[in-house]
C-alpha cells in the first residue's frame, strides 16, 4: 500500500487523530514516519483544507527539538503528513523505567521549554504536550511530535472534537483548556509543568478514577508540593513546578524562554549550595566518632528495650491491658446544588445534606447528581467531632460552552 510516493512498511500506532506508519521514500531512499488522518476525522472539505494549511505551517518550523515535517499530501480519500522518522523511546516509557536526577530533569525541561518558545513565537500552540508526544533519542535529545495537530477544530463538530481531546489525555491539560476556554502558549507550559511534577515525584499532580474527578482536580485542587512528597527534590525546582501549575495563566511562567532560564537557575542554585569537600583526615575522625556514638546509643536503646519488655509482662493472674477503641467521628456532607447522592466506599448512604457517624479511617467519597459531573475524593477521618465536607458540583453544559 502506498500514500502518494511513500511505500508503507508497517503500522507503528494509532491515535485519536490518525494512524502512524513507517514508510519508505524511494525518491531520496530514506525512512519516514507517515501519519494518515483517520477517515472519521475527514468530516468536510473545509476541514481537510484547513488541516492541509495547518500542516504546511508546521512544516515551516525548524528546531532541533521539534520533529521535522517533510511533506503533506492527499490519497485514499484522506490526508497524510510525512515527517522525520525518530529512533528513540517515548517519555512515558522512560518515566516508568527509571528515576531522573535533577540534572536530567533540568536538561529535559530546558529542551522542551526552548522548543515551545520557538513555536509560540511562530504563532503555533501545541495543545497536547504529554509524555507520549515527547521522544527521547539514544543520545538524550528530546523531540516534540504531533506538533499543532490539536489546534485543528471543525466548527461543525466542535462537541466531538473537544470530547475526543479531553478523553485522550486530560491529566496534562490546563484548567482553561479543560473548561473549553481560549488557550495560548502558557497552556503548553502548564502541561510541561505537569510532566516535570510527574518526573520529579513519580506521581501525577491531578488524578481521579473518572473524567469528572480529573476535571474537578485540575480546576479546583492544588497538589502537594514536590518537596513534601520527596524532601530530596530541589526546593527551587519544586517552587518553579508549583508556579507552572497555577490555575491563573497570568500567575505562571509566561514564556518558554523564561521557563528554560528558571530551570537552569535551579541547577546553578543547587551547585552553589553544595558544601565544600572535607579533608580526608577530618572525615576519618568524624567517621570514628560517629561509630562510637552509634555504639553507645544502641547499647542504651537495648537496655531500655529489655527493661520495658520485662516490665510490660503481666504477672501470673494479672489481666492483660485492654486497648481502647477510638470514638467515631461525624462527617457532615453538603453540596451545591443539594440532593446529590452520597456514596461511601461504593455504598449509598443518602442524599445531601447528610450527617454520617463513622469510625476513624480513610474513605472514598463520591457525590452523584443527574446532569452534573460526579465528584470524588479520598477523605481521612481522624478527629472527634464534626468534619465538614462541601463540594460544588459542575454542570455538564459548563464544560461544553
Amino acid at each position: 500500500m502506498n500514500y502518494g510516493r511513500y511505500q508503507i512498511v508497517k503500522e507503528l500506532g494509532k491515535g485519536s487523530m490518525g494512524v502512524v506508519y513507517q514508510a519508505h521514500d524511494p525518491q531520496i531512499d530514506r525512512l519516514v514516519a507517515l501519519k494518515a488522518l483517520r477517515q472519521d476525522r475527514v468530516t468536510s472539505e473545509d476541514f481537510v483544507q484547513r488541516f492541509l494549511k495547518e500542516a504546511k505551517a508546521i512544516g515551516r518550523l525548524s528546531h532541533q527539538n521539534i520533529v521535522t515535517v517533510y511533506d503533506v499530501g492527499r490519497d485514499h480519500g484522506t490526508i497524510y503528513i510525512a515527517m522525520e522518522f525518530l529512533e528513540g523511546t517515548p517519555l512515558n516509557e522512560v518515566i516508568q523505567e527509571k528515576r531522573f536526577t535533577l540534572e536530567k530533569i533540568v536538561d529535559l525541561g530546558v529542551q522542551v521549554a526552548e522548543a515551545l518558545d520557538y513555536a509560540h513565537q511562530k504563532g503555533i500552540v501545541h495543545r497536547d504536550i504529554k509524555p507520549t508526544n515527547i521522544i527521547l533519542t539514544p543520545d538524550g535529545q528530546a523531540k516534540i511530535t504531533d506538533f499543532g495537530i490539536a489546534r485543528i477544530e471543525d466548527p461543525l463538530a466542535t462537541q466531538q472534537t473537544q470530547a475526543g481531546e479531553i478523553l485522550g489525555t486530560p491529566v496534562y491539560m490546563s484548567p482553561e483548556q479543560v473548561m473549553g476556554r481560549p488557550v495560548d502558549g502558557r497552556s503548553d507550559l502548564y502541561s510541561l509543568g505537569v510532566i516535570l511534577y510527574e518526573i520529579s515525584t513519580q506521581k501525577r499532580p491531578f488524578r481521579g478514577s473518572n473524567l469528572a474527578s480529573i476535571f474537578r482536580a485540575i480546576t479546583q485542587d492544588n497538589p502537594a508540593e514536590p518537596t513534601t512528597t520527596d524532601p530530596s527534590i530541589s526546593r527551587d525546582l519544586s517552587e518553579l513546578i508549583m508556579k507552572s501549575l497555577n490555575k491563573t495563566p497570568g500567575e505562571r511562567v509566561q514564556t518558554g524562554k523564561a521557563m528554560a532560564e528558571a530551570l537552569t537557575a535551579c541547577l546553578a542554585a543547587r551547585e552553589s549550595k553544595a558544601p565544600p569537600p572535607q579533608p580526608a583526615e577530618k572525615r576519618t575522625k568524624q567517621h570514628g566518632l560517629f561509630i562510637i556514638i552509634a555504639f553507645i546509643a544502641l547499647s542504651v536503646a537495648g537496655g531500655l528495650a529489655y527493661y520495658f519488655m520485662a516490665k510490660g509482662k503481666p504477672d501470673k493472674g494479672e489481666s492483660p491491658s485492654v486497648v481502647e477503641v477510638a470514638k467515631p467521628g461525624l462527617l457532615k456532607v453538603e453540596s451545591v446544588p443539594t440532593g446529590a447522592q452520597v456514596f461511601l466506599d461504593g455504598s449509598f448512604q443518602g442524599k445531601t445534606p447528610l450527617r454520617l457517624e463513622l469510625p476513624f479511617g480513610k474513605y472514598e467519597v463520591r457525590l452523584s447528581l443527574p446532569d452534573y459531573y460526579e465528584w470524588e475524593a479520598q477523605l481521612q477521618l481522624n478527629q472527634e467531632g464534626e468534619t465538614p465536607l462541601f463540594c460544588r458540583l459542575i454542570p455538564m453544559e459548563e464544560m461544553n460552552p
